[in-house]
């Protein structure tokens, strides 16, 4: 599998796409705070996510409280470093789903797109970050005082980073992109 690496010399990009091409996990962070002048535009950029029949089915916890900083890290080993900011992302079940449940898959892709866009706008204002999956939720709830309707999906630690990490190797785009119809010779076969 060949991949690429940021090695490689890059054309001129528009300041945007060099962003997306650059962003990278981070883990460790520095003391420093996240002020209000970083978490207002972080804040904008969640909201501003594309949002499944503009449901909007989110909700966001931003954390930055140092006490309730660690105890949210106490029930999260997803969480490795302590972060000055962690911004709890959640599915609100009021805004996205009926009755019988429709939609739930859809709207948590929704919260996924308000992480990612969180992520670009930390590194694209000199942050870092890393999303997590793994906490315990029935703690993370009490911590945070979430309503019964209110599910956390990903817990996003936000910080100064220690140090830039290096661009993980990516799959080339020839590898997984295919035009018009599927162009490679592993589709499964119809049955």
């Amino acid at each position: 599998m060949a991949g690429r690496s940021t090695d490689e010399p890059q054309r001129e990009q528009p300041e945007a796409v060099r962003v997306l091409l650059s962003r990278t996990a981070v883990r460790q962070f520095t003391d420093q705070p996240v002020g209000d002048d970083l978490v207002g535009p972080m804040s904008e950029a969640l909201v501003a996510a594309p949002s499944a029949s503009n449901r909007q089915a989110w909700a966001f916890v931003l954390v930055r409280d140092r006490r309730v900083v660690r105890l949210v890290q106490a029930f999260s080993p997803g969480v490795l470093a302590t972060p000055p900011l962690i911004v709890v992302a959640c599915f609100d079940r009021s805004r996205g789903v009926g009755d019988t449940g429709e939609r739930y898959d859809e709207c948590l892709l929704c919260v996924a797109m308000a992480v990612q866009n969180l992520l670009l706008a930390a590194h694209a204002l000199g942050l870092g970050g890393c999303p997590v999956a793994s906490f315990r939720e029935r703690p993370l709830r009490r911590v945070l005082g979430l309503p019964a309707h209110i599910d956390p999906i990903l817990l996003v630690s936000v910080g100064h980073p220690v140090r830039l990490n290096p661009h993980p190797v990516r799959r080339d785009p020839s590898e997984v992109i295919h035009h018009d119809v599927w162009s490679g010779g592993d589709a499964p076969r119809a049955r």
